[in-house]
């Protein structure tokens, strides 16, 4: 496959594009996730096992459906998803501008104690680490993969800074950090004139909506950019884990995660089965999995979705996802069957909130 034939626009491909947070870089509303890539006896096989020739056809199923954002991270498979990431590229003849890399640090990529963490001595080293790996000389989204209580936010922002000045990085971005440590990376970034926080990567789902409680409103209000991991809830909103035919040989046995509350989830999906019984995409009938990724696409905080696969057609089933729309009826019903408990501060919030909203008339 060389360059030409790569969608060049969101006219070109089903998929929109939507920028990332504050910026002007525009990513395609799927990201392609690299977890499956590289794993061997360990978790990261339990999660998937593809190898170079597997992940160069997924990667180029990917690019020609319109996906032009790739997402990685140095501790998956030990830097082979990097690697292997890396490699597709080169074989499939892609320029290196018609692609978008994120890649993440945090994990431990060695025994010592310093080889792990948000320090600048870790950040500095397993940037270049995963340049090299990657075979580029710049990384699109560069993020922290979670919070490290051991290190200074302002160690961790002025690395970034660093890195972005001296052309290694273009964006950063955060995963996994709570509302108010994001913001607080925030003001420390705008005190001290850094580069900006363009996205956070998090969890959310149909049966995991507990990002709505603090980090949403914080993203909505800071223009910072969500992608969302794990959009199948680690393939529970297949659905193939609820109903008297359930095998214990699955995934779900082996690595239960993310955590699920069962009892919520089961009504979660009957909703989505009825929901899917009356679509169509292409002529092709839709699936609980695409319900649960067409929803996300549907909530306005969301930039992209990071869809991962093992196989070609399971691929091609989550891209078709950005094909499904709903109904208000059925948005709805979808919001009240997997709404969250209220929770204090929120319903003192929304009540004392009635006082100042605009009247109509």
């Amino acid at each position: 496959m060389t360059t030409p034939n790569l969608p060049q626009s969101s006219n070109d491909a089903p998929l929109r594009m939507r920028t990332l947070g504050n910026s002007g870089l525009f990513v395609s509303e799927l990201c392609l996730g690299t977890m499956t890539f590289g794993g061997g006896d360990d978790m990261w096989g339990l999660i998937g096992q593809l190898q170079q020739e597997q992940a160069d056809e997924l990667v180029k199923t990917a690019l020609e459906a319109g996906i032009n954002f790739i997402d990685t991270a140095n501790v998956y498979s030990g830097g082979a998803s990097e690697r292997i990431v890396g490699q597709s590229l080169k074989n499939l003849g892609v320029r290196r501008e018609d692609v978008v890399l994120a890649t993440k640090v945090l994990g431990p990529m060695g025994d010592g104690s310093n080889a792990r963490g948000a320090s600048r001595g870790h950040i500095m080293n397993e940037c270049r680490a995963s340049l090299q790996r990657l075979q580029t000389d710049y990384i699109d989204l560069y993020q922290i993969h979670g919070f490290d209580p051991a290190t200074p936010i302002e160690e961790t922002l002025e690395a970034l800074n660093t890195l972005v000045e001296h052309g290694h990085v273009r964006y950063v971005g955060l995963s996994n950090w709570a509302a108010w440590q994001v913001m607080k990376a925030v003001g420390i970034a705008r005190a001290r004139h850094l580069c900006p926080i363009l996205s956070l990567q998090a969890y959310y789902t149909l049966v995991g909506r507990d990002l709505e409680r603090e980090v949403i409103p914080m993203l909505e209000s800071e223009n910072i950019g969500l992608m969302v991991w794990s959009p199948l809830a680690g393939g529970y909103l297949s659905g193939k884990y609820e109903g008297p035919d359930v095998s214990e040989e699955n995934r779900r046995a082996r690595f239960d995660f993310p955590p699920v509350d069962r009892e919520r989830g089961s009504a979660v999906i009957a909703t989505m089965r009825e929901i899917a019984a009356g679509k169509q995409v292409g002529g092709q009938s839709v699936s609980v999995a695409q319900v649960a990724l067409a929803w996300l696409l549907h909530q306005n905080v969301v930039t992209s979705v990071v869809i991962g696969a093992k196989r070609g057609d399971q691929l091609q089933d989550n891209i078709r996802a950005a094909q499904v729309r709903f109904s208000e009826d059925e948005l709805a019903a979808l919001d009240e069957v997997s709404r969250l408990p209220a929770e204090y501060p929120g319903w003192m919030l929304e009540r004392q909130g009635e006082y100042r909203k605009p009247r109509e008339g």
